[in-house]
Order: C-alpha cells, then structure tokens, then sequence
C-alpha cells in the first residue's frame, strides 16, 4: 500500500558493484537481499552488476544505469549499500544522488543503511555521513595497501600484484562433462562447495577458465 505522497513504482533497477572478481568477494550475495527486498513489494526489477571500483574505477555499467534513469525507464534505483554505489569523495557523491532524486525523479533506496529519498530527515542529515563513512574506509584503506607495499619493497620481498586465484582444473573438468543442467551460477556453486573460503571462486573466473580450457559437456559435442 502506498503511503502519503509516495509515487507507484512501475520498474526498479538493482545494481551491485564489487571492486574485484579474484577474491571472495560476489555481487550475488548483493543480489539476492535485493532480489527479495523487490519481490516483498511486488516491484518489477532488472539487475545490474559490474566489478569495478568504487573509488578510482570508472563504474561503466552504473554509467549506462544513470543514463537509463534520466531517460525515465526506471523509478528506483535500488542498491545493498551506499559504498556499493560509489566510495568517491562525499561532495561528488552527494552531487550525484541529489540529481538523480532531484532532476531525474528516480527514487534511491540503500538497503543497508535504510536509507531512502523519500525519508527526508534521513535523505539530508543521515545519507551523507554514510557517503563520507564510505570515501574514508577506502582511502584509508588505499594508505594501508601503500604502505604495506612500500614496507615489502624495502625488506625486497615485494613481487607485486594480488597472488592469482588457482582452480582445479580436474575437479572443474568432472562437474563440467558431468552435464547436469548446471548454468554458471549453480556451476559455480557447485565447485564452491565443501572448499575452504580462500579457495571459492567466482561465477566470471571459473566461467573464463572453462572458456580457455574448452570443456565441452556430452550434449554440447553430440551438437558439434
């Protein structure tokens, strides 16, 4: 039921953002809250998820969901969390919400925080704090890395990069030709299963490392 002044939502866009696709973090676990958050309202929903991030990436696909929203084709823009959205300075950031609010007439909801434009106490006085709580996690974690690099550089232990993520490929290979209707995501569950967390990995990874080792299931060879 609507309340005082609130506008009938025709189409809500869900976007998730993780700043990488190599650890453990996954924009499923972002999708599903908000998955459940739209259907407990009956809203029709498109997804959107990228790995970017949110403080020095340029966060294409939020790019094309904001100029979706200036051309009217949703009217809430629903994300987990307001660091999940974006961690650039607060002035930008605030900017930035207050046009797509204010000059595009799209409702912003951060289920986290409980924050929604159409809270107004909370719109103006609590909403930037988040922003600011935001930027200032990630540039005080960008110092930490920094420093840490600078640290292994000086003991000459420092071999750069994030180690890379290692699959089994046999273990992979087995659920792969097992042909048991898996799409990416169950796939991914699968493997997932049973291993420690250091050792999970993500839907995007393993679907590449399939790609490159050309697994092909039963059905897909009796097609070729």
């Amino acid at each position: 039921m609507l309340q005082n002044g609130q506008k009938p939502v025709r189409k809500v866009v869900a976007y998730s953002r993780c700043s990488s696709d190599e650890s453990r973090q996954d924009t499923e676990n972002q999708l599903q809250e908000l998955r459940r958050y739209c259907v407990a309202f009956g809203w029709q929903f498109d997804e959107v998820s990228e790995y970017d991030s949110g403080f020095k990436g340029t966060q294409p696909k939020l790019q094309e969901v904001l100029e979706r929203i200036r051309r009217k084709e949703y009217d809430v823009l629903l994300v987990y969390s307001l660091d999940r959205f974006s961690r650039q300075a607060p002035s930008k950031v605030n900017r930035l919400l207050d046009a797509i609010v204010e000059r595009d007439g799209c409702r912003f909801i951060s289920r986290q925080e409980g924050i929604d434009s159409e809270n107004e106490l909370v719109w103006n006085a609590i909403r930037p704090l988040f922003s600011w709580f935001a930027f200032v996690y990630s540039r005080n974690l960008s110092e930490k890395i920094k420093a840490g690099i600078r640290t292994k550089r000086e003991k000459g232990v420092y071999r750069g990069g994030r180690p890379a993520k290692q699959i089994d490929a046999e273990r992979l290979k087995t659920l792969r030709l097992s042909d048991n209707g898996y799409g990416w995501r169950r796939l991914t569950q699968a493997y997932n299963q049973g291993l420690p967390d250091k050792q999970q990995v993500s839907v995007s990874l393993l679907r590449r490392v399939c790609q490159k080792l050309s697994f092909k299931t039963e059905r897909e060879s009796a097609v070729n």
